[in-house]
């Protein structure tokens, strides 16, 4: 068996949890019984003072016979035990919220109550919000030639849209009505056989 100390992210919750609850009748090794009581110490100073660089500090003055390095990984550790504190979490909270905004609309309008029901839809659209414009990549649309294929016609044609830009209006428009014209049951069996 190797004497490599085994990570403390390693550990399972139930076995730090019952470390908390009763350190004396843990199976935990003393090794991560220190790193837990820096980590759960680190939590604490984290609490008090949220700014990273301010807790690392006075994490550092009292365990001075760690590294910054070792430091860090305590800092990272803590928050990832305890991120209510620390981070917030909007995707999490934002799903959660449009989630709950579906229930109870559709709570509302099982039960009839139209006012509940828009006043959940004015939520719900605010919980959105807009949908966002997308820009386009100009060096995307040079990087690729666009071709539309017109199968209409014997055998199809596939044209550039620059080509296409250049026909004359005439022709386009024919393009266009002929795109949109319905067709009949044989021509759409001739081209799922083709």
């Amino acid at each position: 068996m190797s004497n490599q100390l085994v990570p403390v992210e390693n550990i399972r919750w139930e076995v730090i949890k019952s470390y908390l609850d009763n350190p004396d009748a843990s199976e935990l090794s003393p090794q991560h019984q220190d790193m837990l009581d820096r980590i759960f110490s680190l939590q604490k100073v984290l609490q008090r003072y949220p700014q990273p660089k301010t807790a690392l500090s006075l994490h550092m003055a009292k365990f001075t016979d760690i590294s910054r390095r070792t430091a860090y990984h305590d800092l990272n550790f803590a928050r990832e035990l305890d991120n209510t504190y620390h981070s917030f979490n909007y995707e999490f909270y934002n799903n959660w919220l449009i989630s709950d905004t579906f229930d109870q609309i559709a709570a509302a309008k099982a039960k009839g109550d139209l006012k509940a029901w828009a006043a959940g839809l004015t939520i719900l659209k605010k919980a959105i919000g807009e949908r966002p414009m997308v820009e386009t990549d100009p060096k995307l649309l040079e990087k690729h030639t666009f071709l539309i294929q017109i199968n209409n016609m014997p055998g199809g044609i596939q044209m550039n849209i620059d080509e296409m830009e250049k026909l004359p209006a005439k022709i386009r428009q024919e393009i266009a009505d002929a795109v949109f014209e319905e067709i009949t049951d044989e021509q759409a069996e001739q081209m799922i056989n083709s």
